[in-house]
């Protein structure tokens, strides 16, 4: 293909993907929304809005077609095998390759971290090592391999996934071709190619896993992990809910879920999401206005920091919270004081103050040094008192700076040592609570160690009432309480006591400068013009521009608290407005009806641990329980290890056909698609099996798919499904030679 025509392909493509990324966001959009029209909308301010539409949900995945390739050096081993919508079986005898036909399918959506967090494949030596057609047959080696799979979503869009398994290229491309290319044989010529397995497989625009959401138009979750950090609802954590694996699938109800992934209650997230409850929207909603209050939260530290320390280098500063404020806000008013000429001086009332001294030095007359001396030398005496005055004052300062310092360590220290003894307090009394006796022997005069009485001969004869542990606890608390006051009121003091320092500090160092100026003003000949008057404006003007440059500071940081402020008031308004963290009206609708569609269908497969009626689903994480009445109570105990082994089968088979069978009736995000590999484990009875083929053939009549694998005799699958299900049968192997030419290239591979 030449270069022009690749590259305009390639586009068509990018078009293609960002047209489904723009329909999976309007599609977010409508789920928000109040309207039930389908076109583009304008979202709605999310934080405001809390009306969650009814309508049904995109989503939807049927598979039309597999291919498995395996190629030797003489042949070509493969399967073709078509599904159709409904209920498809496939029948072949034990280890003929069923379950190779279905991790196939998991391995070619780029899906088998699903299975596993190992990277191996998941597919069988006749993949990967040697095939052979029968059993009596010698082995060939594998030299090639390859999976394809034809899929197509509810808009008709229908694409072919290539990926190689071994002898072509990486595992970790899938190459994407736009069409039915395996159930019509068309040409392959609009393709793409993508990465998974690798970081940014579900959140970059190449990353097979952020193209296949956005084909299904599903707008995955962001859900937080257990290292404080966020990601999305990876599609490997929800797949465990659609397909399950032989070896492991069946060991829980509910997965397995993968926990490499390391995402907090996966498995309430998934059931939320594929279930779209409510609470999902809202948890989401206030996950994001938390996280923007602490954005803004911490903003605002860094600001008011920048600002408390521009502050602190010249003086103090009052009225501003440590936290944002709805006052202020709306009234964003602080205090900035300077300590100057021993008393604190607001900073707008200090710039007056000198401007005005400034304005009066500027408009004086210069005057020779002998009309003034007499001045001056009155003005040094006045200094010299002033000196002396506050050198004695700052070393006094000085010294109650350093007792401050001492108090406030000992503050802290104590604040260390009552969280060690609150720490140990709590430590003791959960030790009671679970029933440990050990430490009270003491107290009851008996050696711990030999169990003997001691005589208290020793001990004070003052009786003195001990407090228990709880009183303890309450009262080291309290103590603790006020010893964090107390160290909080030290460190205000001690910033305090450096503002008035510094303020002390300037106006020493200002009167020291004054006084070296006039006494060198003495020193000039009497008929020269006096300087002092000069150098003194210099001074204030260079403090009336400290001043200025702190007063536009101020302004400035003033104005970003407000801002930041506003946001966060902003934001703490709409998590008020959410509702509470529980299931809503329609949520407890749909948990009903998938209880009630469980129960029936435990019934119906011949459940008999507990009645059928007993079994409830939690609340928390979705997960069956059974209710049993102890006296006067109803107990809720978790099911896994109180029912039989061929009973936990019964209750998968209907809790995952129950939430395929709930997308009639309510909203949700089930794609459709279910599939089970040998679902007649732990040698359950024809009987049930048959029953839950039946009811899964109901389920997917009006739309769905569900994939069964299973050994049962043909004739008997024949007999009892009759019409009901599309039955693709396997006498032997799988993998058979097949008639097609040994693809272009693969003689180049073998050389």
């Amino acid at each position: 293909m030449d270069q022009g025509r690749r590259e305009s392909l390639v586009t068509t493509h990018r078009s293609w993907h960002s047209s489904s990324v723009c329909r999976r966001k309007n599609l977010g959009c409508a789920r928000r929304g109040k309207s039930n029209h389908r076109g583009v909308r304008k979202e709605a301010d999310r934080t405001a809005r809390f009306h969650v539409n009814r309508r049904r949900t995109y989503g939807m995945i049927r598979l039309r077609r597999l291919r498995l390739r395996s190629l030797t050096a003489t042949r070509t081993f493969g399967a073709d095998i078509p599904f159709s919508v409904g209920l498809n079986i496939i029948q072949a005898p034990n280890t003929s390759g069923k379950s190779t036909c279905l991790q196939a399918v998991i391995y070619a959506l780029g899906l088998e971290r699903s299975l596993g967090p190992q990277l191996t494949i998941p597919l069988p030596y006749a993949m990967r090592e040697r095939v052979h057609a029968t059993e009596d047959e010698p082995y060939e080696t594998v030299l090639q391999s390859f999976v394809e799979l034809e899929v197509e979503n509810d808009r008709n869009e229908i694409i072919t996934l290539h990926r190689d398994v071994v002898g072509g290229k990486s595992t970790k491309l899938i190459q994407v071709t736009f069409g039915a290319s395996l159930s019509s044989e068309a040409a392959r010529v609009r393709q793409r190619d993508f990465y998974v397995l690798d970081g940014g497989a579900a959140s970059q625009e190449d990353g097979f896993h952020f193209f296949l959401a956005a084909y299904l138009g599903w707008d995955l979750p962001v859900v937080p992990r257990y290292d404080g950090t966020e990601c999305p609802l990876y599609l490997e954590a929800i797949f465990p809910m659609l397909f399950v694996e032989q070896k492991r699938g069946w060991s829980t109800i509910q997965g397995p879920f993968p926990t490499y992934l390391r995402i907090q209650d996966v498995a309430r997230r998934v059931m939320e999401f594929l279930l779209n409850l409510d609470i999902a929207q809202f948890r989401r909603q206030r996950s994001e206005l938390r996280n923007q209050i602490a954005d803004f939260s911490n903003r605002w530290t860094a600001e008011r920091s920048r600002l408390t320390d521009a502050a602190t280098r010249i003086g103090r500063i009052r009225g501003l919270p440590t936290q944002p404020t709805t006052e202020f806000a709306q009234k964003p008013e602080i205090d900035l004081q300077l300590f100057h000429e021993r008393e604190w001086v607001q900073l707008s009332e200090l710039i007056a103050e000198v401007q005005a001294e400034v304005a009066e030095l500027e408009a004086a007359q210069l005057e020779t040094i002998d009309n003034i001396a007499p001045k001056i030398e009155a003005r040094i005496a006045l200094l010299r008192e002033q000196i002396d005055m506050d050198t004695a004052i700052l070393e006094t300062v000085r010294s109650e700076y350093a007792s401050e310092t001492q108090d406030s360590q000992a503050l802290n220290a104590r604040v260390k040592a009552l969280k060690i003894d609150l720490r140990r307090n709590q430590d003791a009394q959960k030790l009671q609570r679970l029933g440990s006796e050990l430490g009270k022997a003491a107290a009851e005069h008996v050696c711990p160690t030999c169990r003997q009485e001691v005589s208290n001969e020793l001990l004070p004869t003052v009786e003195v009432v001990g407090m228990a542990l709880d009183e303890n606890v309450l009262f080291v608390k309290s103590q603790l309480e006020l010893y964090k006051t107390a160290l909080a009121a030290s460190n205000e003091r001690l910033l305090e006591i450096v503002g008035r320092y510094r303020g002390i500090q300037r106006n020493l160092q200002d009167k020291q400068q004054e006084l070296r100026s006039l006494r060198q003003e003495l020193t000039r000949p009497e008929k020269s013009p006096s300087r002092a008057k000069i150098e003194n404006l210099v001074r204030r003007q260079s403090f009336l521009n400290q001043l200025h440059s702190i007063d536009e500071l101020t302004i400035s940081l003033l104005d970003e608290l407000r801002e930041i402020a506003a946001g966060w008031a902003k934001a703490t308004a709409s998590l008020r407005q959410l509702p509470d963290d529980n299931l809503t009206s329609n949520d407890l609708q749909k948990v009903d009806e998938l209880t009630r569609k469980i129960c029936e269908q435990l019934t119906s497969y011949g459940f008999r641990s507990f009645q059928p009626s007993e079994i409830a689903l939690s609340t928390d994480n979705f997960r069956p329980l059974v209710r049993e009445r102890k006296g006067t109570e109803m107990v809720e105990k978790e099911i896994n290890f109180e029912v039989s082994a061929s009973d936990g089968i019964r209750l998968k088979w209907a809790y995952l056909i129950s939430t395929i069978e709930l997308q009639r009736t309510h909203s949700t995000n089930h794609p459709g698609l279910v599939i089970f590999d040998e679902p007649g484990q732990q040698e359950i009875d024809s009987v049930s099996l048959f029953t839950f083929l039946k009811r899964a053939a109901q389920s997917t009549r009006s739309g769905g798919q569900i994939i069964v694998s299973t050994s049962e005799p043909l004739p008997l699958v024949q007999h009892e499904m009759k019409d009901r299900a599309h039955i693709v049968d396997f006498p032997g192997f799988i993998l058979q030679p097949q008639p097609n030419p040994v693809p272009e290239g693969f003689n180049d591979l073998i050389e």
